[in-house]
């Protein structure tokens, strides 16, 4: 197949975070799992859990972020035509996270009445409270290092009044959250919600194993549950933070895992930030999904 070099504008636009040549030339296989979330939302807590449930329990890893890789995410070590032979040798069941909407994920659009048959990935979504997750990327750019914001471009809030502003305006929860919602019944999407799996782990583990048709040993389910703990991934922090090429992390010590906690978000927000954060998936999002996020 030849490669697209100048991709569909359905693949989105070229940043630090995304390369939309890389999702237009990716080769989907049905094995595949793809986690998709809005930044903060419990990304790196999914990553862990599929890996764990994938290889029955394993401690000794470097790197999540290589054992799951962040599918459209330049490199600067790599071409993407390079980076996209990289993941063909990947074996089976590959695991990816991406940030995705709907129309960006490889391997949902190319089903249909015409072609029913073609390959589809599994889709494995994780929603959180858009309050929470405003305050956790909050946190999250402010522990980055100079350089990591540099590299990035991005620059230090001078406030959480000016973050707010931006975070807002930019409106990935929304995006995210919105193009997911009329495909949460496709039969390669399982949606949960973060604060489901905060409460009852085991019983999101269990919904993740019948979706996807693993099995896990009942000698393992101790280890991959303790493996999966907020605890567990805290006092290993160095094996979830986000790196540069070179090894260095991109974030100050104990800045990338914090608290993982529900309703964090009362300690920045103020009362009228809150509103407009809700007013707006009010006026976003039908009144099934508010329900289903938790929003009245």
């Amino acid at each position: 197949m030849q490669q697209q070099t100048r991709p569909d504008p359905r693949w989105g636009e070229w940043s630090p975070f995304h390369d939309p040549r890389i999702l237009a030339n990716f080769s989907v296989r049905p094995t595949d799992v793809l986690i998709t979330t809005a930044p903060k939302a419990g990304t790196t807590w999914m990553q862990q859990i599929l890996y764990q449930l994938k290889t029955g329990g394993v401690s000794d890893f470097d790197s999540i972020h290589d054992a799951v890789p962040w599918l459209e995410l330049p490199r600067v070590d790599r071409t993407w035509p390079t980076q996209l032979e990289y993941y063909e040798t990947l074996p089976d069941p590959r695991i990816f996270k991406t940030h995705c909407t709907y129309p960006q994920t490889p391997g949902t659009h190319s089903r249909g009445p015409q072609n029913p048959y073609a390959p589809a990935a599994r889709i494995i979504l994780s929603s959180r409270d858009p309050r929470d997750c405003c305050v956790s990327f909050y946190h999250h750019v402010m522990s980055m290092t100079d350089a990591a914001l540099k590299h990035v471009n991005l620059q230090r809030p001078r406030s959480f009044d000016d973050y707010f502003t931006d975070w807002i305006s930019f409106g990935a929860w929304y995006r995210n959250v919105q193009s997911w919602w009329p495909h949460i019944n496709d039969d390669n999407v399982l949606w949960l919600r973060y604060e489901d799996m905060v409460n009852d782990l085991d019983g999101a583990i269990e919904r993740i194993l019948g979706f996807l048709g693993w099995q896990l040993a009942s000698a393992s389910r101790c280890k991959v549950l303790e493996y999966c703990s907020f605890t567990w991934m805290k006092q290993r922090a160095e094996k979830f933070v986000t790196r540069f090429e070179s090894g260095e992390s991109m974030f100050k010590p104990g800045g990338f895992i914090r608290k993982g906690q529900t309703g964090d978000h009362k300690v920045l927000l103020s009362p009228a930030q809150e509103q407009q954060i809700l007013q707006r998936a009010r006026e976003l999002l039908p009144g099934d999904c508010l329900r289903f996020v938790g929003i009245t």
